[in-house]
């Protein structure tokens, strides 16, 4: 038995591949979606409707278990637009409590819409249930119909030594970040191997890479722990702001002293400055206190300008606690 109707519009652009696939995006009522599919997904759409000459208008449709996705419209080449109706599948409802899913008298024919764009079939969910996912809910199917969580992927995690795939909620939150069986041996391959699945996700939340890993290696950073990692990410120190730092004469830069500087307003472009003023070979903790404490090229002008013409640091952090004036005795530098 089928549902009522629901409406909206859709539009769809060669997705770069060639011709093999479109990309589809829909759109009704607050919802969107939008996904490449394969053409032979779009039944009734033929080859010379998508001709470079061709404007007439097309009628398609997309079937899936959980119903029918029915397209009108006008294609240009291979941009069309239009509008669709989905008639909802109510007897999928009936085949996921078939297989165990509960919670099945709540699914609304917005919710078999949802699992219908997303692709959702009754083998998947009895598949990942069997994976120890079990007993699923409508909600659960729901989640992992829309991340794309499939038997393929928790099968792939768990080859390649991932722990935490055990719940909907964990496998949804590594997807949502992008945390594939690929990224996994990459990490491993990197020296990163048997993470946890908490490191595995913050890694993923910071876009940290196997390339990442080796750049930093190449500069000397070989032992970096997982949260490191991500610190240097998230202050965005790369090799060159290291290597740069190095160039200018400055050392103990260890992980926590690179976020520090970072931390302290301490760039490439403050130390650049700094040594076309002649500050060059600051040591890190001179560089922090002067980054903190905002000694910035303006102010060693002004420093000069007031009669002061070669400030050492210590004396330029001095006069920024306590202000320098024309004629004032030099302070004796603490640092």
């Amino acid at each position: 038995m089928t549902g009522t109707a629901l409406a909206g519009t859709w539009s769809a652009s060669d997705a770069g591949d060639g011709g093999a696939q479109l990309r589809l995006e829909l759109r009704w009522g607050t919802s969107s979606w939008g996904r490449p599919l394969a053409r032979a997904e779009l039944r009734g759409l033929a080859d010379g409707d998508l001709a470079p000459a061709a404007s007439a208008p097309v009628a398609f449709r997309i079937e899936r278990e959980a119903g029918v996705l029915e397209m009108e419209g006008t294609f240009h080449g291979s941009s069309g637009s239009g509008r669709f109706r989905f008639r909802p599948n109510r007897g999928f409802a009936d085949t996921l409590a078939s297989i165990g899913v509960e919670g099945t008298g709540r699914i609304t024919d917005a919710d078999l819409m949802v699992l219908a764009v997303n692709g959702a079939t009754a083998a998947a969910m009895h598949e990942l249930a069997t994976l120890g996912l079990g007993p699923l809910d409508a909600d659960d199917v729901t989640q992992l119909a829309i991340f794309e969580v499939t038997p393929g992927y928790v099968r792939a995690l768990r080859a390649a030594g991932l722990s935490g795939t055990g719940t909907v909620a964990g496998l949804v939150e590594l997807r949502i970040h992008r945390v594939t069986a690929e990224y996994v041996r990459e990490l491993a391959a990197a020296g990163y191997g048997r993470l946890s699945h908490a490191q595995l996700l913050e890694l993923g939340i910071h876009g940290v890479g196997a390339d990442d890993i080796r750049e930093l290696r190449s500069t000397g950073y070989a032992e970096l722990s997982p949260r490191q990692l991500v610190d240097l990410r998230i202050h965005r120190i790369t090799p060159a702001f290291i290597r740069e730092l190095r160039e200018a004469g400055v050392r103990d830069l260890s992980p926590e002293a690179l976020v520090r500087l970072r931390v302290s307003n301490v760039s490439l472009d403050y130390v650049r400055a700094l040594e076309a003023l002649g500050y060059r070979g600051l040591t890190q903790p001179q560089l922090l206190q002067m980054g903190i404490l905002g000694v910035t090229p303006a102010f060693i002008r002004k420093v000069r300008d007031a009669g002061f013409t070669d400030p050492s640091p210590g004396e330029l952090i001095q006069w920024k606690i306590h202000g320098p004036t024309r004629g004032s005795a030099r302070p004796n530098p603490r640092s």
